[in-house]
């Protein structure tokens, strides 16, 4: 199917299902793509990276453009294609950018590789104003940020203006990747995947001794393989520090604990806007091993990401997932004996119910299994989901990540301190690991799941890099 083309028809058919009460009526859909930015009071370029929306409906980088889709809606259920007009506009050329920043692509090479209607130079807020229609009532769709294109002169039957529908239409239309998306999903992960196992080599030859020097072999790996940006800021979360979830500070040297500890690392680099989203820990110091607790602290955050797998399919609703991974952490961290029956007599299922009814799982696995979005009006009041943004079943086309997680961050722990359910000692000497996470990328299929992360992630295959030395 042609790109980007084909997403303008996702996204109108989403706003059709979103109205249907509008009727006929014309649809005409406004976009302002990303602008050139500078530093505070200098004239130093930030780096550009085009606004999301605008990339997904245009596959457009030049800074300054705008997009209209303009439909013509008669009553049909699902979009005529033959009727949705897609008109990219770029921005008129300026000397004195071109001077600085050289020439744009022209419209003429765009078209080469874009299927839009058409692809134009120079634009203004008049520009973008919706045509008249003889019969049609007309409605302009705006994203929340961007200034409706309004005329200086308000027309009698003028269009109506509204910021309603479009951004959670978009929201909706993403979910589902189309071919293309996948293609570049496909090589994100495969970019990131390489820098998390040039990372580990390069800790098992001893040759990164701290946080940042981590952080520039990941992001230098990146860069020589195509991906211009980091998805996010990389975390390089050394010992304790890995008990904080986005901890992006990346400036401490590895920790001297004995006989070694942990780095976590979550970061992804960004191949044509679309991410890789990867988490690996690596052991630092005693050898290149895991030390007995790191060990067993991983291999129970990754049961919990194998169990996610197994019902990971079409129709499996997320919250499922979410509440298999505070069950089994809860009987991993029982087994370990860092949980304890307390007063419980019953079997270790009433155990189980007994420990996550408190709380005390969201203490050790506060966030959620991961997702795209999808919660439709703020967050669950249940403490188990209260960050799950992906409250709808599983559909074909989905890509989400899979990341279970154990921490040890003395401060979530706080209002459990005196929990009958925690062996306390017992739980001092894992604090030093920090924390566990493990992510991977999966496209949602017909029959299951497609795993597009290949960075090496079992223990055996992890040691076989970092102990080589």
């Amino acid at each position: 199917m042609a790109f980007p083309l084909a997403h303008s028809y996702n996204v109108l058919r989403r706003l059709l299902l979103a109205n249907p009460k509008a009727g006929p009526a014309v649809h005409f859909l406004v976009l302002e793509g990303e602008k050139t930015q500078v530093r505070h009071d200098t004239d130093r370029e930030l780096p550009f990276r085009q606004e999301s929306n605008f990339a997904y409906l245009t596959g457009c980088e030049v800074p300054g453009a705008a997009l209209t889709v303009k439909y013509e809606h008669l009553g049909e259920q699902d979009i005529d294609t033959s009727r949705v007009e897609a008109n990219l506009y770029l921005p008129e050329i300026d000397p004195d950018e071109v001077m600085w920043c050289g020439l744009p692509p022209t419209p003429a090479s765009l078209a080469s590789t874009l299927s839009l209607t058409s692809i134009t130079s120079g634009w203004t807020p008049v520009t973008l104003s919706p045509p008249s229609h003889p019969s049609l009532k007309t409605i302009v769709h705006t994203l929340p940020w961007t200034k409706p294109p309004k005329g200086s002169v308000a027309r009698i039957n003028g269009p109506t203006y509204t910021t309603d529908h479009l951004l959670k239409a978009l929201h909706e239309a993403r979910r589902n990747k189309t071919e293309q998306e996948v293609v570049w999903m496909k090589k994100a992960n495969e970019i990131t995947s390489g820098a998390h196992k040039t990372l580990m080599e390069a800790i098992g030859r001893g040759e990164v001794k701290d946080e940042g020097e981590a952080e520039a072999v990941f992001t230098s790996y990146c860069r020589k393989k195509g991906a211009k940006h980091q998805a996010y800021t990389p975390i390089m979360a050394s010992g304790s520090s890995a008990g904080t979830l986005h901890y992006i500070s990346n400036e401490a040297e590895f920790p001297q604990t004995k006989p070694g500890a942990l780095l976590l690392v979550d970061a992804g680099g960004e191949y044509r806007n679309y991410a890789g989203d990867v988490t690996r820990c690596i052991p630092i110091g005693n050898g290149g091993r895991f030390t007995k607790e790191c060990r067993e602290i991983y291999e129970l955050v990754l049961s919990m990401q194998e169990a996610a797998f197994k019902i990971i399919k079409p129709g499996t609703d997320w919250e499922d997932v979410q509440r298999l991974m505070h069950d089994i952490a809860a009987r991993g961290l029982l087994k370990l004996g860092i949980f304890v029956p307390g007063s419980v007599k019953g079997s270790e299922d009433e155990v189980v119910k007994a420990i996550i009814a408190t709380g005390l799982t969201t203490a050790f696995y506060p966030h959620g299994v991961h997702d795209v979005g999808g919660l439709p009006e703020g967050k669950s009041k249940d403490p188990l989901l209260r960050y799950l943004r992906l409250r709808v079943p599983l559909e074909p086309g989905f890509v989400v990540t899979v990341e279970p997680g154990i921490y040890f961050n003395e401060f979530l722990f706080q209002p459990f301190k005196n929990s009958e359910f925690v062996n306390h000692g017992l739980l001092q000497k894992y604090n030093y690991v920090g924390g566990v996470r493990i992510e991977d990328n999966l496209l949602i299929t017909e029959t299951g799941f497609e795993n597009f992360t290949t960075a090496p992630k079992t223990v055996a295959e992890v040691e076989a890099i970092t102990a080589q030395a």
